[in-house]
């Protein structure tokens, strides 16, 4: 009987390691960068982010992450406008999500906690979001109704 038990374990151990559903057992992304500026009034910032432009980088985006450099953050790129919201599982660092719009309105700015699975909507249609560390936004000054310019091209969504 006790053997049964232990081979049993084992076999889920093996299960559960393969499932990936822990962070030593995921990769971390390679994902091409863009550049863009943010202005609102006199406040103005520049940063580059990673590109999360296809819908596999996008169901991964900063998951499994630890940290994140103060101003290291990520762009999902849409083909068309969304309205589905963002979560926070698997998520360990605290995030401000900026909703943007095609001519690069920011619409809103969400907050969302580690490893929370509640679903942060937008105001409204997006094509873009953009997440940065907590109180990155309001700690430049900068919130709804801010611009955001790429400065460069940005890779094709699909």
């Amino acid at each position: 009987m006790w053997r049964l038990i232990v081979l049993v374990a084992i076999v889920g151990a093996a299960f559960c390691a393969a499932c990936g559903d822990s962070p030593k057992e995921q990769k971390a992304q390679v994902l091409p960068t863009t550049e863009l500026s943010i202005t609102q009034g006199s406040q103005s910032k520049t940063i580059t982010v990673e590109v999360a432009g296809t819908e596999a980088q996008r169901e991964t985006g900063l998951m499994w992450r630890q940290s994140l450099g103060e101003d290291d953050g990520m762009l999902f790129v849409f083909a068309r406008d969304s309205s589905g919201g963002f979560w926070m599982k698997n998520t360990y660092v605290p995030l401000d999500i900026a909703y943007i719009s095609e001519a690069g309105e920011v619409l809103g700015i969400v907050q969302g906690e580690p490893l929370d699975t509640t679903t942060l909507n937008p105001p409204g249609p997006y094509r873009y979001a953009l997440e940065m560390r907590q109180g990155w936004f309001a700690g430049h000054g900068l919130g709804k109704g801010a611009t955001v310019k790429f400065l460069k091209k940005l890779p094709q969504a699909t």
